[in-house]
């Protein structure tokens, strides 16, 4: 096991930019996954036929792509997209309510090891001898949601600790990706809604890959070398000049000029409060 805190290299940048980031991270696994390209699946326990499947359809595909799978190891849903995306030799992050002493639900303990046996990673900001209080849960998703670029929605009925998760993603200005669901099905309550509300309606992982493909517009374009590593480190997430002096620990005056000077170039955009992110127009 292995803590880190917020000052560490090696801390989830993303989580730096969330309201309420955890102080601390006790980690099993590879923690350099932390820091990759990631996108959170999540759903309910009690998964139908089709959310199983349409978990194991859209953790395969991702995987394939090189996007790690964040989820919560908890049955249904979250089961399913850890088992799918490790059988592409994929990656996936589980993020635990407790301690590593008390995995939660016990028939999990399985799961648990054979995420870190094929190279996953396990989270969770609680010491190992915290116990289950399923209280905690809701206050874990807003971990699952900030490591991820973005979070998708497989099944979720009225009321359920899913629609606090993409709540926190929205809040943390991520996207929110939804499959579509027939008007009389209980568990498609919460994906429906959120299309209603602005989500995008996805039917494969194509789609949350091309969304995100225009982060790539500018990659094969020239950036200084002095402005890569600050370059680097923005994307659809905004940031701010002092978060990323925070990041990579220098001056801020260096951090304004190199702003500037991507803007100018067109590869970034200033939104208002101040904070930037790449210019997919």
């Amino acid at each position: 096991m292995k803590v880190i805190i917020q000052k560490d290299e090696n801390y989830p940048k993303r989580l730096l930019q969330i309201q309420n980031p955890p102080k601390k991270l006790y980690v099993e696994g590879n923690e350099k996954l932390l820091n990759q390209d990631a996108i959170a699946i999540v759903g309910t326990r009690n998964c139908t036929k089709y959310g199983e499947k349409c978990a194991s359809k859209f953790a395969r595909e991702l995987s394939k792509k090189g996007i790690c799978i964040v989820s919560g190891l908890a049955r249904g849903i979250d089961s399913t997209a850890h088992m799918n995306s490790m059988e592409q030799e994929g990656k996936t992050i589980a993020v635990l309510g407790s301690g590593f002493n008390h995995i939660y639900p016990k028939e999990n303990q399985y799961l648990y090891q054979k995420i870190i046996e094929n190279g996953g990673c396990i989270v969770t900001e609680y010491p190992p001898e915290t116990p289950v209080d399923k209280a905690k849960f809701p206050k874990r998703n807003r971990i699952i949601s900030g490591l991820a670029m973005g979070v998708l929605i497989i099944e979720a009925r009225y009321r359920s600790g899913t629609s606090i998760t993409a709540k926190y993603a929205m809040s943390q200005h991520k996207e929110v990706f939804c499959i579509p669901h027939p008007l009389d099905t209980p568990t498609g309550y919460i994906p429906n809604l959120f299309i209603q509300q602005g989500a995008q309606l996805v039917t494969s992982g194509s789609d949350i890959l091309q969304y995100y493909s225009e982060d790539d517009k500018y990659q094969n374009q020239e950036v200084a070398e002095e402005y890569e590593e600050i370059y680097n480190l923005i994307g659809q997430l905004p940031i701010s000049a002092n978060n990323i002096a925070q990041i990579q620990q220098i001056d801020i005056a260096k951090v304004t000029e190199s702003l500037f000077m991507l803007e100018l170039d067109g590869f970034i955009k200033q939104l208002p409060g101040n904070v930037y992110i790449r210019n997919n127009k």
